[in-house]
């Protein structure tokens, strides 16, 4: 079972100088994602990385079903997300979350943990009966136990590390077998980011995740990934088993990233 991306591509329309919009010179369209094909099986954890603007957060909006193509596909187990619609696509986010990088922003700071969590699940029209053991669940799975002591806390009250323990908790419970993960760990302080990958590393292997990870850091990456694909300007440059893109990289972007990653060798002993 596997997350695919065939020959995805991605075009914004650049804003138009005054003048050409005067002169009725036509627009030109920039390439986000161009031409990118990714695959991301359960069970498995990809990193994507790349510098800030090369394309990640479009490419994960497209796996997540939540970006329109310019062309190409993405494919969920052999289904063209393209073709889907409705109730078909609302099905379909179910199972492909995603998790995003600001905890401060992407959660409600009037709701409660117990109401952020059960968002999804009222959603998708599971029952207010069914939803408080599913709810409790979650918060143990990221390890915000005892639960009693975080349902009635709002953001607010809670730490950077427990509000994104608290989103993901508010994407497992609808039981995806994908996450995409946005850059899940670079808005916390560095003390509790190696704490919220091994939660990820261990979500993937209690309950055989597709995890993509994106981040800008590749000492990260290497942390909890089986396979990189390294994305520069809107283009996979490189990708392979994470130990021989680190080790052993082919292309020069890689290893300009690599050259700018001082502390390497102590996340792939660590």
């Amino acid at each position: 079972m596997s997350l695919t991306v065939d020959n995805v591509v991605v075009r914004y329309r650049a804003r138009r100088p005054f003048a050409d919009v005067l002169l009725r010179r036509p627009g030109s369209a920039r390439p986000a994602v161009d031409g990118v094909r990714l695959t991301l099986n359960k069970g498995e954890v990809v990193a994507l990385v790349g510098e800030s603007g090369s394309g990640k957060s479009t490419l994960a909006r497209c796996l997540a079903g939540m970006q329109e193509l310019t062309s190409g596909r993405v494919t969920a187990d052999d289904i063209d997300l393209t073709t889907l619609r409705g109730g078909e696509l609302k099905t379909f986010r179910q199972r492909v979350q995603m998790i995003f990088q600001d905890p401060y922003e992407s959660l409600s700071p009037r709701q409660r943990v117990k109401d952020i969590v059960a968002e999804g699940l009222a959603i998708h029209g599971v029952p207010k009966a069914a939803r408080e053991a599913r709810v409790n669940a979650a918060l143990v799975a990221v390890g915000l136990t005892p639960v009693e002591s975080f349902l009635d806390r709002r953001p607010f009250e809670l730490s950077g590390g427990q509000r994104q323990r608290v989103a993901i908790a508010g994407s497992l419970v609808l039981e995806p077998d994908y996450l995409i993960a946005d850059e899940p760990v670079s808005m916390l302080d560095v003390s509790i980011r190696a704490g919220v990958l091994k939660l990820l590393h261990e979500l993937r292997e209690s309950r055989e995740l597709g995890v993509l990870l994106i981040t800008h850091d590749l000492a990260t990456a290497v942390h909890v990934a089986d396979h990189i694909a390294v994305m520069q300007a809107g283009r996979i440059v490189e990708q392979g088993p994470a130990a021989q893109v680190t080790g052993d990289p082919a292309h020069e972007y890689t290893r300009a990233l690599l050259a700018a990653t001082p502390d390497l060798d102590r996340a792939i002993s660590a």
